[in-house]
């Protein structure tokens, strides 16, 4: 999965094979599912939100190609801005939404805070996340079909 892969180019990954890192392939895997799947009302406000804020037919445009072709650059760094703007109360509205995925809000708060770490790490290196992820999808399995 592209996302995996840019946060281990990141160096932001826990060692292979460890509790931490077979946690965060999970949840990494699952919220795509919970954004691409979930029709659970704080999800979708918040992905829309997120998204496009000033525009709410846009962010229903945008939400509805994630649906489709799943994770982007663009999006996760989106998630990631929105995420740490918001109050851990905010947050915890969405702990319904992640419930039948069974992920926590912890578990995202952790997701968006790998997204920040390996931005940041990128940067450092004069290299942007948007490339890095983009050049990775590309190599996976399917890249061309989406």
């Amino acid at each position: 999965m592209a996302v995996l892969a840019t946060l281990q180019d990141a160096e932001v990954l826990p060692p292979e094979n460890t509790p931490d890192a077979n946690r965060i392939i999970r949840f990494v895997i699952q919220f795509q599912s919970v954004f691409t799947k979930s029709d659970d009302p704080a999800v979708q406000a918040f992905a829309r939100h997120a998204l496009a804020p000033e525009d709410e037919t846009r962010a229903a445009d945008i939400v509805s190609r994630l649906r489709a072709t799943g994770w982007t650059a663009e999006a996760l760094e989106r998630l990631s801005d929105e995420e740490a703007r918001r109050s851990p109360e905010e947050m915890q509205r969405l702990a319904q939404g992640f419930a039948p995925f069974n992920l926590s809000v912890a578990d995202f708060h952790r997701f968006m805070q790998l997204v920040q770490e390996a931005r940041q790490a990128f940067r450092a290196r004069g290299l942007e996340f948007q490339q890095i992820f983009s050049s990775r999808r590309k190599e996976m399995p399917g890249a061309g079909t989406s």
